[in-house]
């Protein structure tokens, strides 16, 4: 809740009355309540400014972990150690575009696999959270966010929780999975939220993909963009101002 880019972003009436956190929740309830072997948790702080993602957490009747705040890190460490998991999929809530089939790639691949890090990648090896398309989430395993913990005290890394890990990929065991090149071509597109403009713009897109497409994920996003290129250069511009 304490962006300071656009404050409150995350409950902001973003489609019909819902905020882009209630919408992946629902997303995320809709699609894997029933998947076997999946735990759903939301990680938020225990700053009170936050009490009211957890209001929204338990209507969507989702486990809740209250921990760190600026050591968001420790926050996943402990989330996961009080969910009793091993491996996590980190979704963030200022994604409303996460594409749900990307997600399910990766549920099935940590189910078999037993790398640190599993994440989506540019041709050239940068994982997408490093990114401003906001497709895609990344799996990592507690084992190594526990090694991060108990190598660095560096505020970036315990900030960005993975960020230790792929700059660090001689310690690591890491698989990155190409992103289809027709997304990767397409380098004006933003759908991170961070900035008033983000939010203005995605709201649009992410209802007329809805209204076009019945549906949100890469390939309606993409043709709803294609209809609506005018929004290609507004994106470009906050890419500009906002690049990681």
């Amino acid at each position: 809740m304490g962006a300071t880019r656009l404050p409150g972003k995350m409950v902001r009436p973003f489609h019909g009355e819902k905020g882009v956190m209630e919408l992946l929740l629902q997303r995320l309830k809709e699609r894997f309540s029933t998947q076997k072997g999946v735990v759903m948790l939301v990680a938020t702080t225990v700053n009170p400014m936050d009490d009211l993602l957890a209001t929204i957490a338990e209507k969507w009747d989702f486990p809740l972990f209250r921990g760190e705040e600026e050591d968001v890190l420790q926050r996943f460490i402990d989330a996961a150690s009080s969910a009793g998991v091993e491996k996590l999929i980190r979704v963030c809530a200022d994604n409303p575009f996460l594409d749900m089939d990307t997600l399910e790639e990766l549920i099935s691949r940590i189910a078999v696999q037993l790398q640190d890090y599993i994440a989506f990648s540019t041709s050239q090896g940068m994982p997408t959270i490093k990114t401003h398309w906001g497709f895609w989430p990344e799996a990592v395993s507690l084992d190594a966010l526990k090694r991060v913990a108990h190598e660095t005290t560096e505020k970036l890394y315990r900030e960005h929780v993975t960020n230790y890990i792929y700059t660090h990929p001689e310690y690591f065991d890491i698989e990155l999975i190409p992103i289809p090149k027709e997304v990767e071509e397409k380098k004006d597109i933003r759908l991170t939220l961070d900035t008033p403009e983000d939010f203005e713009m995605q709201r649009i897109i992410y209802a007329r993909s809805l209204e076009r497409h019945g549906k949100i994920d890469i390939a309606s996003v993409l043709e709803t963009l294609e209809a609506f290129p005018g929004f290609y250069l507004r994106m470009r511009q906050q890419i500009l101002l906002n690049t990681k």
